[in-house]
């Protein structure tokens, strides 16, 4: 296997324990058992891990190695100041272009369509697992129909960031219902055409997820969350 195609494979799958919470923030991570488990040399890890750090996800610290990057209390209220400018513009464009733009109505109409019967189902892995499946393509639609391609570059940097803390947001077992009535809130409106109301109900429901994330942390009792998690 070629040295970047090697890089590629150990970049995406640190990228992916880091954003389900496998590896935690704060946790050291070793150069050398990095290489041992991808069977890599130093160098495609070294390039993976500068990949990593470009993105904000780990740190790499003068005669301590590598760290997978902290989650701090004010980086959570910071995290959300700027999504909740970026992201409720956002769906207010995609809301005030949505009949002129048959793919973006196309997209957000399935969505709802999925989402719809989640409402109606017991809890349990697999609408839990439907449920993100169908996050995912909400944020990427939102990204995709969004006319402002620096908006849309911005929104999709902090993904990443904003990935870290689901572990945190859905810590509390009522925190998916209700995530999940939000965004049928904004859906409904998108396909109206009403750009003041998908803004509105996208501050509405960052405005909730940064409450949950931040009640989850202070009052770690029965939340699931390790202290040692976040930090402040």
């Amino acid at each position: 296997m070629a040295a970047d195609s090697k890089s590629e494979q150990v970049y995406a799958q640190l990228r992916e324990s880091i954003l389900d919470g496998s590896l935690r923030p704060g946790e050291s991570l070793s150069v050398i058992s990095i290489g041992e488990r991808f069977s890599a040399s130093r160098t495609p890890v070294r390039r993976a891990l500068l990949q990593l750090e470009a993105e904000g996800l780990v740190s790499l610290v003068d005669r301590q190695g590598v760290r997978v990057a902290p989650i701090s209390i004010q980086g959570v209220r910071d995290l959300f100041e700027l999504r909740m400018l970026l992201e409720a513009a956002a769906v207010r464009m995609v809301a005030d272009n949505i009949d002129s733009v048959p793919a973006a109505r196309q997209a957000f109409s399935e969505i709802l369509d999925g989402l719809d019967p989640l409402a109606d189902q017991a809890p349990s892995d697999q609408r839990r697992d439907r449920f993100y499946e169908l996050a995912e393509a909400f944020d990427q639609a939102v990204i995709a129909h969004t006319r402002n391609e620096h908006l849309a570059r911005s929104i999709a940097e902090l993904r990443p960031h904003s990935a870290r803390l689901r572990i945190i947001a859905h810590s509390r077992p009522q925190r998916l219902d209700t995530s999940l009535a939000e965004h049928r809130t904004i859906c409904r409106a998108i396909l109206t055409g009403d750009g003041d109301a998908a803004a509105n109900a996208c501050t509405d429901h960052l405005t909730e997820t940064q409450r949950t994330i931040l009640d989850a942390v202070i009052n770690p009792v029965g939340s699931g969350v390790p202290v040692q998690l976040i930090t402040a």
